[in-house]
């Protein structure tokens, strides 16, 4: 992370905690004087001869010592709290902000192993928990740590052997300390854990709410949710009551140190070898040295919660599962779109081959179609031409270049992909498609519609190309969704062309307005399409079937059915289709 931007503010935090600290050490004498020096009428160091010498007079600057040295501390403690705080949450924004291009440049295989839900809860919730810490916790840790390192040293010079003393019983603190947050911190991960999990499972019954709705599967939903959320009560519950053992235990520790410290110093006071004054400031600064572990234990939970965020976001963070790039990859002057794949094979693992030794050739400016069976590896040779993945074996060119020596940004600037499920990323239609390319405006987003032939269907729209767009495009037919993804691939103008079913799912009337705009937007450009409908691939350059992952065949519409072969079978059955939907 560069934390550059903060360097200053860290340094004015660090110089007020500094402040802070000194001021802490110096706070406990005017009280000691007034005892030493005011009742009990010892001498004045000679550093501070002065100093008034009347009593009276004393006493009064004294106290107004004590005024100005709380005004400076609670100035100090504002400018460290206010500074080290405003530090802290510059560093959460770059934590959470790198989080999320990570999370961005992984690849399917890491978003495969982690649901949206989860990911959304590590991102928010753990982010969140972390900056409880950075902002509550840390400044107070810093603070107390400079501040216990000079009393600890005045301490010493006052009296090592009592000081000594004072501190036997800082081992054992130290281990409660240790151990009760190291169990706090394991608890607060489960709780975290089962967040998330719970989090993943609303994310995908709210988004798959209408099927839920039809199956009439509300109740097994909620129960599946509660149990997960209960899972993370339990273990939050389990922190409070850890916490609730922890908080009294650093009391009843501190209360045995201070009167063990009490017994010993007025004994010395009595014997002549303390003066009350020094009994005073170095109850004070014992009081202060234990300071920090009496926070900690009120502030345990929140460490806990924010350890183990930290190490949940950490994981996300040391996950590097996104698609390696040469240290100088190519990027082309121009681009003309041909596309080769040479013995292409890609399998996940542990998976079965999804494809095995694939040979195409897509020259610059052809329509080449996919079809097959579903499960034959269709879309997965769209995804490796657009590179969401690499191939287990073989390679895939474009232009004559290999996909993985081009710069990822360069090849995915030329490339136009239109998927299954259509993603509609933002508020106004006109919006999603201008989403096609980074700062086209609504002019150009309505022209690329009107470009491919779909105005129609867009501006009879209830608010035309200002129609809002709910979640997951609801209020939207798939054909409308569809022209809209169509319209977004012209504004992107890209020489390569990928199409994954785009027309699955349309009536007959949308299709043919569909198929229009298709055959209007693959003008001029390099077209892969994916199609189980034979109208949407008949008049193809060429015509590739896939069967179990492998090239069964290949030629144009009039040479695949007059070999009779699986084409022509997907041919019958496909006009069979046909024909029983005009009769029903």
């Amino acid at each position: 992370m560069d934390l550059a931007p903060v360097r200053l503010t860290v340094a004015g935090g660090l110089s007020f905690s500094v402040l802070r600290a000194v001021l802490q050490w110096v706070a406990p004498v005017p009280l000691k004087m007034i005892f030493d020096n005011v009742l009990s009428r010892h001498r004045v160091p000679g550093v501070l001869s002065w100093l008034p010498a009347g009593r009276v007079e004393l006493l009064y600057a004294l106290c107004a010592g004590m005024v100005l040295i709380a005004a400076l501390l609670a100035f100090a403690s504002y400018g460290a709290n206010a500074l080290l705080a405003n530090a802290g949450q510059g560093v959460v924004f770059e934590l959470r902000r790198r989080v999320f291009r990570h999370m961005e440049s992984q690849s399917s295989a890491f978003h495969a192993r982690h649901p949206v839900g989860d990911l959304l809860a590590r991102l928010g919730g753990d982010v969140q928990a972390m900056q409880s810490v950075v902002i509550n916790v840390v400044p107070v840790l810093v603070e107390n740590s400079i501040t216990v390192a000079g009393m600890v040293v005045i301490m010493l010079v006052i009296d090592w052997q009592f000081s000594l003393l004072a501190m036997a019983l800082l081992p054992v603190l130290w281990w409660v300390v240790r151990h009760y947050m190291t169990v706090i911190r394991a608890t607060q991960r489960d709780a975290r854990r089962s967040e998330g999990l719970a989090s993943a499972s609303a994310q995908r019954t709210l988004t798959a709410l209408p099927v839920v709705q039809a199956f009439g599967t509300e109740d097994d939903e909620a129960d599946r949710y509660s149990a997960l959320a209960h899972d993370g009560l339990s273990a939050g519950r389990r922190a409070v009551v850890l916490q609730s053992r922890f908080t009294p235990l650093v009391g009843a520790l501190m209360a045995v140190a201070t009167a063990l410290v009490m017994v010993v110093g007025a004994t010395q006071v009595l014997a002549g070898r303390l003066t009350a004054g020094d009994l005073l400031v170095f109850s004070a600064y014992f009081r202060g040295m234990y300071s920090p572990a009496r926070q900690l234990a009120k502030l345990a939970g929140t460490v806990g919660r924010g350890r183990a965020a930290a190490e949940r976001v950490h994981e996300v963070l040391s996950a590097s599962q996104h698609l390696p790039e040469r240290t100088r990859p190519r990027r082309p002057p121009t681009a003309a779109g041909a596309l080769r794949f040479e013995q292409v094979s890609f399998a996940h693992p542990g998976a079965t081959p999804a494809l095995e030794h694939v040979d195409l050739d897509v020259r610059a400016g052809t329509t080449h179609a996919l079809v097959g069976a579903t499960g034959s590896g269709k879309s997965t040779l769209l995804r490796l031409a657009a590179r969401f993945a690499d191939p287990s074996a073989g390679r895939i060119l474009f232009d004559g270049h290999d996909l993985r020596d081009l710069a990822l940004r360069w090849l995915r600037a030329h490339v136009a992909y239109v998927p299954q499920e259509m993603a509609l990323l933002r508020p106004a239609v006109w919006e999603n498609i201008a989403y096609g390319r980074p700062g086209a405006t609504r002019a150009e987003a309505i022209a690329a519609a009107k470009a491919v032939g779909v105005q129609d269907v867009l501006a009879a729209l209830r608010d035309g190309y200002d129609t809002k767009v709910g979640e997951g495009g609801v209020g939207l037919s798939g054909g409308q969704r569809q022209c809209i993804a169509i319209a977004r691939a012209m504004v992107r103008d890209a020489p390569v062309l990928l199409l994954d079913e785009p027309t699955t799912g349309l009536d007959a009337t949308t299709e043919s307005v569909v198929l229009g705009a298709l055959d209007r937007l693959r003008e001029g450009r390099t077209t892969l399409v994916v199609s189980h409908q034979l109208a949407a691939v008949r008049g193809a350059d060429r015509i590739t079937v896939l069967v179990g992952g492998r090239v069964a065949e290949q030629g144009d519409h009039e040479q695949l059915l007059g070999a009779g072969r699986s084409y022509a079978r997907l041919h019958r059955s496909y006009g069979s289709l046909l024909a029983a939907e005009s009769t029903a």
